[in-house]
């Protein structure tokens, strides 16, 4: 009987730490940060001067394909077991080119936060669309930015 005894002794802590480990989420790829910094870009985008006038196509669909985006993060980050409370500061600086620059910028911080490795199969998925989203959004914002241009333009 001792020696029963001594080894579940043994295996017991072996076991509840195994236990606790396999319960522990994966690596961090930082779903919270992109988060951050979608809804960063979601704000530059929405957030329109007067003198801008009315929100141009292109506009619009980045700040679709944003929520989009924010959507698919938020639910990565949710199976990955992250803490969808915590809401740190965007990455990305400002740019002093505009409100569209500055969400561009804040889209690429984005898409290099959610293109890390992801080791929970769960969280896989929802990753990938995300990344498609944020790219969508990225090109929308530079088809928006070069429309902006071209008015510009034609002013002069």
């Amino acid at each position: 009987m001792k020696p029963i005894l001594r080894a579940a002794a043994f295996a017991l802590p072996l076991l509840v730490s195994t236990l606790a480990l396999a319960q522990m989420p994966g690596r961090h790829p930082h779903y919270i940060h992109a988060l951050s910094d979608l809804r960063a870009a979601q704000w530059q985008i929405d957030h329109r001067r007067p003198e801008d006038g009315e929100m141009r196509e292109d506009e619009l669909v980045a700040s679709d394909e944003v929520a989009a985006a924010i959507h698919s993060a938020t639910s990565a980050a949710a199976a990955d077991a992250k803490d969808l409370g915590w809401n740190p500061p965007p990455d990305a600086p400002p740019a002093y080119d505009g409100r569209l620059h500055a969400a561009i910028d804040l889209l690429h911080a984005a898409h290099n936060d959610l293109a890390l490795p992801e080791d929970d199969p769960m969280a896989r998925n929802q990753q990938r669309l995300a990344i498609l989203r944020v790219d969508a959004a990225l090109h929308a914002a530079e088809r928006a930015v070069g429309a902006a241009r071209r008015v510009e333009d034609s002013r002069e």
